[in-house]
């Protein structure tokens, strides 16, 4: 039994929904858009339009003024955005992360991470044909809410005026499990002795609870009213193999589904490093990764966190968080600097994983590639199908 708040939704009154799939309210005729450039390279929003790569969207700066003029709308290069939409692009192409008609479901903190990696998926709504909805846990770390009570919270607010300004829906998803006590309650009942389990472990469990639980029950939703069309219309129809069919529909639309978390090419050395310095196997956090379903009891507390089975996609691994900030500075996109608000973040805690990113920062003074090439020794040492993880 889980223990989670009713779902809080804030999508856009004008959406167009049909088999929850949602039709794109563009601020401008996307049609007369490619008369003048490939708008599968162009971040679209409400209030501007960003360039993923000038020399595939046909761009030159005649061009971007005279969008401006006959749009009325204001267009924004940055040479360090551009930079990272590529090597973002060459990843995804890579390790064939994100398919065509793929259902995206980004973990949104509204961090300099995740607001990167929204803006950087929009253009694929064109270019592959898929969907992005964006996700917000509302976490209960020791009383404290820095994702929750968007009537009280200006940044939360924000967060959300971004989705609506990419025509992105959001929703805020709550759960009253306190992470602190959650894994104070792990260690207490680990398997093997000396085991400790930090907030973050409990957070990202949750996390993901939220998130694949929500992605459970949207296909059921979806199955649902597949199911009631379809039987109104093949009443004669074989009830076995009808229901086979469905079964199958349903299960293609699962396995459809994605979700993006903002992990960079920090999170993924430091992950590696504080391994080590656990003495545990050497992991690297994973592009693309498969995870079984797993029931987490919390009998004390009364609930179970029921983690779905999923495909979880890390598009920006391979981008330095310094490149994000400045790609966001020079595009004018605000972030919340969520993680000042979290007393067991990497800039408030004092663990393993903190430790291990100032030991790579430390280094990165005399050797600035020293991340790549802690990265590029894992993956020579356990390979590249990531099993380890």
């Amino acid at each position: 039994m889980t223990n989670s708040k009713n779902y809080e939704f804030n999508d856009k009154d004008n959406k167009d929904y049909k088999n929850n799939d949602y039709k794109i309210d563009y601020p401008i005729d996307i049609k007369e858009l490619k008369k003048y450039c490939n708008p599968s390279y162009i971040v679209i929003r409400n209030d501007k339009l960003i360039v993923s790569n000038k020399r595939y969207a046909k761009l030159s700066r005649e061009k971007m003024k005279k969008i401006e003029k006959d749009f009325g709308i204001p267009v924004v290069y940055s040479r360090v955005y551009e930079e990272i939409s590529e090597k973002m692009g060459r990843f995804v192409a890579k390790y064939n992360i994100i398919n065509p008609r793929n259902k995206i479901i980004v973990g949104l903190s509204g961090g300099k991470d995740s607001i990167a990696l929204m803006h950087l998926l929009e253009p694929y709504r064109r270019k592959f044909g898929i969907s992005i909805t964006a996700i917000t846990a509302d976490l209960n770390i020791n009383g404290k809410r820095p994702w929750g009570n968007i009537e009280e919270n200006p940044n939360l607010k924000k967060v959300h005026k971004q989705c609506e300004n990419l025509n992105i829906p959001h929703k805020i998803i709550s759960h009253c499990g306190n992470v602190v006590e959650m894994s104070n309650y792990l260690t207490e009942n680990a398997k093997i002795k000396g085991m400790e389990y930090s907030p973050c472990f409990s957070c990202s469990l949750t996390r993901r609870h939220i998130i694949t639980n929500y992605i459970h029950e949207h296909c059921n939703n979806n199955y649902n009213t597949y199911t009631n069309t379809n039987n109104t219309n093949n009443n004669n129809g074989n009830d076995e193999n009808r229901e086979n069919r469905e079964n199958n529909r349903k299960n293609a639309e699962y396995k459809n589904y994605k979700v993006a978390f903002g992990h960079t090419l920090e999170d993924n050395s430091d992950t590696i490093l504080a391994n080590m310095f656990k003495g545990d196997k050497i992991k690297s956090l994973a592009p693309i990764k498969k995870f079984t379903p797993m029931n987490i009891s919390f009998e004390d507390f009364g609930f179970d966190l029921d983690l779905k089975p999923c495909t979880i996609i890390r598009p920006i691994l391979a981008i330095k968080e310094e490149k994000i900030i400045k790609a966001l500075e020079e595009c004018g996109l605000w972030y919340y600097k969520d993680k000042d608000e979290c007393p067991y973040s990497r800039a408030n805690g004092d663990g393993i994983r903190k430790r291990a990113h100032f030991v790579l920062k430390d280094l990165e003074k005399s050797i600035p590639n020293v991340r790549e090439m802690v990265i590029s020794s894992t993956l020579k040492t356990i390979g590249d199908n990531f099993e380890s993880e």
